[in-house]
């Protein structure tokens, strides 16, 4: 990988910062965002079935999920780190075997492996979060919709069907039936993606999506891509064109933007690796990155912010604002100040800054702002005012 990383990951999250702040401005009232269900669940390759190498497995599972759920690519290891991972059997509630044909990281045919299942137990991985002091980045995670074009010298190593020769070599798009080098390069950003808890979606390069020519995307014409990207669920666009290099090895682009905005840019990012899979790989780690450093809640003081909640009539909707709230990662407690016909007044305490948590609460749809004016809650000082939409 190019060694410049370091320079090019600070301008990437502070560019990212910015544009996805618009975009849950612009989202308000309408769902931005999609819990991930599987972000507790880890699947790892064991040699057998014993109670050793479960154990062994289990220790590594439960560094995978540190990072998912704190959005650090590297864990820092201290002491309560360390202990966690000798004494892994703390912090999952049910496990598993399964037999499952894999594709090996580095190309090659699959091959059955053995695979232990976990489900780690929420409660206690944010009790360890919260005690060594780490980010903690909540279940509600953007969609990244990724339009992929490969470009090499020579024939076709295998992609999307239709993909289209050019005069410096062939292109394809990577989707999600593809193969050869292509399906290297998707399988890789799906497996990375895993490990980092982000949700990738490919286009099918159906009928309908040929309608969005190679050159468009190569080109990178964001009209046509926007007006093809309309039949998928996302959030933000992922658009890389990764190309062989004379000298060896493969360089890339990448441009991640806004579906609301088709000249405002979050990022553009540039990287070379050994493979088409290496730079894919690397790019979905960059984008977890900046994703982590815009929406993980990072250790400080514990703070109370006062809620007002405008639009829960009955009472199973007020049990539904409550259970919302609670099961919400980056909130540590919520309180009931007081409740009125449609209105309760809760506080809420947090780690989070104010402008982040209010980013993070309208993430999903569940709440809006309110267009009401704010009235002073009883028992409580003036606070963020929101509507609840009810439940998905």
């Amino acid at each position: 990988m190019s060694g410049t990383y370091p320079v090019q990951g600070k301008r990437l999250v502070a560019r990212v910062r910015l544009l996805l702040a618009c975009a849950v401005a612009g989202a308000v009232g309408s769902v931005w965002a999609e819990v991930v269900p599987w972000l507790y669940d880890v699947e790892v390759a064991v040699p057998s079935q014993s109670d050793a190498d479960r154990r062994r497995a289990a220790g590594g599972a439960l560094a995978e999920i540190l990072t998912r759920v704190t959005g650090l690519r590297e864990i820092p290891f201290g002491s309560n780190v360390d202990v966690a991972i000798r004494r892994s059997e703390r912090y999952y509630v049910r496990y598993g075997f399964a037999t499952r044909d894999i594709q090996p990281e580095d190309g090659g045919d699959a091959v059955a492996q053995t695979r232990l299942e976990i489900h780690f137990e929420r409660g206690t991985l944010l009790d360890l979060l919260r005690r060594t002091g780490l980010p903690v980045w909540s279940a509600d995670r953007p969609t990244v919709l990724v339009w992929v074009v490969l470009e090499r010298d020579g024939a076709l190593s295998g992609g999307a069907r239709g993909a289209r020769p050019t005069q410096g070599g062939a292109r394809d798009v990577v989707s999600s039936t593809s193969v050869g080098t292509a399906e290297e390069v998707a399988l890789t950003m799906d497996r990375e993606a895993r490990r980092r808890g982000i949700m990738l979606t490919f286009p099918l390069m159906d009928l309908e999506d040929r309608g969005l020519r190679v050159t468009d995307l190569w080109g990178r014409f964001w009209t046509a891509i926007m007006r093809a990207s309309q039949r998928y669920t996302r959030d933000l666009m992922l658009l890389g064109r990764v190309a062989s290099h004379p000298s060896g090895g493969w360089s890339s682009h990448w441009e991640l933007k806004s579906p609301g905005d088709e000249q405002e840019l979050a990022a553009t990012f540039a990287h070379r690796g050994s493979s088409a899979a290496a730079v894919a790989g690397e790019a979905v780690h960059r984008v977890a990155d900046a994703l982590a450093y815009r929406f993980a809640v990072r250790g400080g003081d514990l703070d109370t912010i006062a809620l007002t909640v405008r639009g829960a009539q009955t009472v199973r909707s007020y049990a539904a604002v409550l259970a919302y709230l609670q099961s919400r990662e980056y909130i540590n407690r919520v309180d009931v100040s007081a409740v009125e016909p449609g209105v309760l007044y809760l506080k809420l305490h947090s780690r989070s800054a104010p402008d982040q948590l209010v980013e993070l609460l309208l993430m999903g749809g569940y709440l809006s702002e309110s267009r009401s004016a704010s009235r002073t809650p009883p028992l409580s000082v003036p606070g963020l005012e929101l509507v609840w939409m009810g439940a998905r």
